[in-house]
């Protein structure tokens, strides 16, 4: 089994469901790392999972957790399930970016950090958060009624024309 596959089997039991033990652990040191990048406003990251593993007392399978974390805002992410302890990790961090996907996964206790204040201004990430929750919403067009025209020109009402299948 990878790296990968080990954390999702120690992290998640076969119903899928969070084993709160492993979390409880896990995350103060993941917010750790995220103190570290913002405080010092790191936007490379670089080395092999087990030096990273070394450098934030972690385990492979934790610093693995983590990039699965960030994945998501790199601009190349990586393919999970091939990471070894060899695997040459370079983070290219872009702060909107990750400061955006906290938002989306809800994980405010990243999102609070108080490092943030380093890197944005309040009104700043108050516009990331509104941008980012506007991106999630879906805005509806307008319905058509029966007994309106079809949208599709043949002059008939939309019940006798496009709406007479539904």
């Amino acid at each position: 089994m990878s790296l990968y596959e080990n954390w999702m089997a120690k992290a998640f039991s076969k119903e899928g469901r969070s084993i709160d033990a492993i979390w409880d652990a896990y995350l103060p040191k993941e917010q750790k790392i995220y103190e570290y990048i913002l405080g010092e406003k790191i936007t490379k990251l670089e080395g092999t999972v087990t030096e990273l593993a070394q450098r934030f007392s972690m385990t492979t399978e934790e610093i693995v957790a983590f990039v699965d974390g960030i994945n998501d805002v790199l601009p190349t992410p990586y393919d999970m399930k091939t990471l070894t302890e060899e695997s040459q990790i370079v983070l290219d961090i872009d702060f909107e970016r990750l400061y955006k996907k906290m938002v989306e996964y809800h994980a405010d206790h990243l999102a609070a950090l108080p490092q943030w204040a380093g890197i944005f201004d309040e009104a700043t990430r108050k516009r990331l958060t509104r941008e980012q929750k506007l991106s999630r919403t879906i805005i509806k067009g307008e319905k058509i009624g029966r007994n309106d025209p079809c949208p599709c020109g043949s002059g008939k009402k939309y019940k006798k024309c496009c709406g007479a299948n539904l």
